[in-house]
């Protein structure tokens, strides 16, 4: 038997987290549910509209990533009843996430009919005007998400990268680790309040490494030079109350030397139990070559302490 308070709560459950005000009600959700449901639960699927409400029929799905093509072309109003028919379908509300970084990475401001102009870079905004200028950004940002019906946004890039020929240079701030743990903290607090929660990525630090998309790669720096110089921003990020981490697919060798990030326990030990995170911890996409040629890469995903798992091919991830 479970030990559990006054409430019917686990005692493993008992971390004064930042959710802790809905865990009752989560607690009694989870026992209507039945493992089936409960394993869907943990999938944040890349959208497909043609197939989408007939997926949320058969599972009760944690969510949907969007991308650019999802937009495109599509009124306002045409994005608010997509968003409105998909909820409407979804036995628990839907988790419905995008990437808008700003810069390079823009799914929904890309649309000239959703978004009068794209949403600047991190480092664009900072030079044009600083902080100020990053807040304002964040709570223009966050409105027309919630407008449209988006509830997540997989941003801000707090990585520190130095070298600008680096891989994730271009989406990060391009400054130290002290003006980034700013940004971290910046950006989370403009959030708050607005219907959109954010996700400090990639955890732990991607630093100067090589794309991820297209092969492994190998953080071969001392614990002490991540300790110091990538983690900041994320402890930045996680005391202004960030709700999500997103976990990167790199190797970092200095804390696991045999599995990518997303994968290993050590990461997310460093994460929950360090670094006292207690909200969602979710991977980058496990489509990615990173971690495509590693078998069970789900069930490793999920054993190494992720909470939602991004992932095109959900059959079989869910099987």
């Amino acid at each position: 038997s479970v030990a559990t308070d006054a409430n019917g709560i686990p005692n493993d459950w008992q971390d004064n987290g930042i959710f802790s005000k809905y865990y009752i009600q989560a607690y009694d959700k989870l026992k209507t549910l039945s493992l089936d449901e409960k394993i869907a639960q943990l999938f944040l699927i890349r959208f497909d509209e043609s197939k989408a409400n007939d997926i949320l029929k058969k599972y009760n799905l944690g969510g949907f990533v969007f991308f650019e093509k999802d937009f495109k072309g599509k009124t306002e109003a045409q994005v608010k009843q997509m968003m409105n028919q998909l909820q409407k379908n979804a036995k628990i509300p839907l988790l419905t996430a995008v990437d808008e970084e700003g810069g390079k990475v823009v799914r929904i401001s890309s649309n000239s009919n959703l978004a009068s102009e794209k949403f600047k870079s991190p480092s664009e905004l900072y030079n044009a005007g600083g902080f100020d200028l990053i807040k304002q950004d964040t709570i223009n940002k966050s409105n027309l998400l919630h407008k449209l019906g988006l509830n997540v946004n997989l941003a801000p890039v707090v990585d520190v990268a130095t070298d600008p020929n680096a891989y994730m240079y271009g989406r990060t701030l391009q400054q130290n680790t002290a003006l980034t743990s700013t940004y971290a903290k910046t950006v989370i607090d403009a959030s708050k309040g607005r219907g959109v929660s954010y996700t400090l990525k990639h955890f732990p630090g991607y630093g100067n490494n090589t794309d991820t998309h297209i092969s492994s790669s190998t953080d071969t720096r001392t614990y002490d030079e991540i300790l110091a110089n990538d983690l900041p921003p994320f402890e930045s990020g996680i005391k202004a109350g960030a709700e999500a981490v997103l976990i990167g697919h790199n190797t970092v060798t200095s804390i696991d030397n045999t599995n990518p990030a997303s994968l290993s326990p050590s990461v997310h030990n460093l994460l929950r139990n360090n670094m006292n995170f207690t909200g969602i911890i979710i991977t980058d996409s496990m489509d990615m070559s990173a971690v495509t040629s590693i078998n069970d890469s789900i069930v490793k995903a999920i054993q190494a302490g992720n909470d939602l798992i991004i992932t095109t091919d959900y059959k079989s991830a869910i099987n």
